[in-house]
C-alpha cells in the first residue's frame, strides 16, 4: 500500500475542495474477489473452458492464450466487432460508456460494493423470461461523465474537427443547462468562468485552478473516448487528448490520464489482442510523455514516484501474471479514486483482466458486461471507472456485446447510439 506523503495528504485535501462533498474520501480499499466467468458473444473466450494455468513469463500466459484464440476467432469472422475501427466498434464504444456511467452511478462513492448487490442491480436490467420483449421500466439516470462526452462528440461533429473554443463553450453550457448531473465544486468554477464574456483564452480558467497548479482529476479522462473514434492516427489521439482535457485539467497528471484512456480506446478500436502487446503499446507511449519536465515536476511535487501512468502499466502486467488477485489488492495496487492516476489505469486493468473468463460471474454475461460488472464492484468512483472501462471494451468487442434491455435501461442510449454513427460517418472516410 503506497504511503501517505506529505503530496497525497495534499491530494486528499485537492479531492475534497475540486470534487464536492459527494466525492470525498474515494481513496478506498474495498474486499476482495476475481473476475467472473462469461461465454455469451465472447468471441471464442467459452471454448478455453475452465482457468487455464498460469505458466510462462510476460503479462499472464493464460490471457495471452485466451487472446490467440480469440484472434483465431476474429479473423475467421466470428468475432462480431468487424474490421478495425468499423461501425460496431463505434457504437459498441459510446455505449458501453454510457452503460458504465449509469449503471455504475448507482454504486458511486460507496467504499466496498458488494459483488451480489452488483449481480442482482444488473440482473433487473435482463427481460423478464416471462414476459417477451419486456425490459426494465426505470431509467437509469447518466451523470456528469455522459453529458460531458456528449458535449465533446458534438463539438467534433459540429466543426469536423478539434475545436477548443467551441468544445469549451458547450462544456460550460451543457453544465448550465443541467447543472445537477453531479458536477465537481473545483470545474464548476471553472464553467462559471467560461461562461462570462470577459473570457478570451479558454484554457486559463483551467490553469488557474489551485494556484496554479491545475486539477489532476479524471475528468477529463471519462469524456476523451469521442477523440479516439474521430482520430485514427496516435499523433492526433494524444494532442488532441490532451487539448480536450486541459479545458478542465491543467495539471499533466490530469490531462496524461485523459492521453492513457484515449491509448487505450484507440488500441481496442483496431481489434489489438495480445494483452502483453497491448501494454506494452501503452507503457511505450506513456514512459515518453512522463518524461518531460512538467510531468516529472508534478509528480514530485505530490511526493510520487517518477512516470507513475507508466509504473502503474507495469504493475497491471504484475496482476494479470498473478493466479489470483482480490478486489483488495487492486484497489491498493491501482486506486479507486478520482484522481487520474487512480482510476484509468484500474479501468485498463478491468478491461484486460477481463478477457478471460472466471467463475466468479455467471457466464450468462458476456465479456463486456463482465468487465463493467468488475469494475463497479471495486467500489470508490465506480460510474467513471465503469465508463471508461466500458467505453474500451465496447471499441474492443463492439455493439453486438452490449444487451439491447440493458441499453433501453439507460437515458440518453437512442442519441448517444446516433451520435456514434454519425462520428463514423463524418471521419472514418475510409472503409
Amino acid at each position: 500500500m503506497r504511503s501517505k506523503s506529505k503530496g497525497l495528504v495534499e491530494f486528499n485535501q485537492h479531492c475534497r475542495t475540486s470534487f464536492g462533498p459527494k466525492h470525498a474520501g474515494l481513496r478506498l480499499r474495498a474486499a476482495g474477489w476475481c473476475c467472473g466467468s462469461g461465454a455469451r458473444g465472447d468471441g471464442g473466450e467459452a471454448l478455453l473452458g475452465a482457468r487455464a494455468s498460469r505458466t510462462g513469463s510476460g503479462f499472464g500466459s493464460s490471457r495471452m492464450a485466451a487472446a490467440a484464440v480469440a484472434a483465431a476467432m476474429t479473423a475467421a469472422g466470428c468475432g462480431g466487432a468487424g474490421a478495425a475501427r468499423s461501425l460496431s466498434r463505434f457504437r459498441g464504444c459510446l455505449a458501453g460508456a454510457l452503460l458504465g456511467d449509469c449503471v455504475g452511478s448507482f454504486y458511486e462513492a460507496h467504499d466496498t460494493v458488494n459483488l451480489t448487490s452488483v449481480l442482482h442491480h444488473v440482473q433487473s436490467l435482463e427481460p423478464d423470461p416471462g414476459s417477451p420483449g419486456s425490459a426494465r421500466t426505470e431509467t437509469l439516470y447518466y451523470t456528469d461523465d455522459t453529458a460531458m462526452s456528449r458535449a465533446l462528440v458534438q463539438s467534433l461533429l459540429s466543426k469536423e474537427a478539434f475545436d477548443e473554443v467551441d468544445m469549451a463553450h458547450r462544456f460550460a453550457q451543457e453544465y448550465r443547462k443541467e447543472p445537477d448531473r453531479g458536477y465537481g465544486a473545483g470545474v464548476i468554477t471553472v464553467f462559471k468562468k467560461l461562461l462570462s464574456p470577459k473570457c478570451r483564452d479558454v484554457y486559463e480558467p483551467a490553469r488557474a485552478q489551485f494556484n496554479g497548479k491545475g486539477s489532476y482529476g479524471n475528468g477529463g479522462a471519462m469524456r476523451v473516448a469521442g477523440i479516439s473514434l474521430a482520430y485514427s492516427s496516435i499523433q492526433d489521439v494524444q494532442k488532441f487528448a490532451r487539448l480536450s482535457a486541459q479545458l478542465t485539467h491543467a495539471s499533466s497528471l490530469g490531462y496524461n490520464g485523459a492521453i492513457l484512456q484515449a491509448l487505450a480506446v484507440h488500441l481496442a478500436l483496431q481489434g489489438e489482442l495480445s494483452t502483453e502487446h497491448f501494454l506494452q503499446q501503452l507503457l511505450g507511449h506513456m514512459e515518453e510523455l512522463e518524461s518531460d519536465a512538467q510531468s516529472v515536476s508534478d509528480a514530485k511535487e505530490l511526493g510520487m514516484e517518477e512516470r507513475p501512468y507508466s509504473s502503474r502499466l507495469k504493475k497491471i502486467g504484475e496482476l494479470l501474471e498473478q493466479d489470483s488477485v482480490t478486489r483488495e489488492e487492486v484497489v491498493s495496487e491501482l486506486g479507486n479514486g478520482i484522481a487520474a492516476f487512480e482510476s484509468v489505469p484500474t479501468a485498463i486493468y478491468c478491461f484486460l483482466r477481463c478477457m478471460e473468463p472466471d467463475p466468479e460471474i455467471p457466464s450468462t454475461f458476456n465479456s463486456l458486461q463482465r468487465t463493467l460488472i468488475y469494475s463497479i464492484s471495486l467500489g470508490g468512483d465506480t460510474d467513471t471507472i465503469a465508463t471508461m472501462a466500458g467505453a474500451i471494451a465496447g471499441a474492443y468487442y463492439g455493439i453486438e456485446q452490449v444487451p439491447e434491455s440493458w441499453q433501453q435501461s439507460c437515458e440518453g442510449y437512442e442519441e448517444t447510439d446516433i451520435l456514434a454513427q454519425s462520428l463514423h460517418r463524418v471521419f472514418q472516410k475510409s472503409p
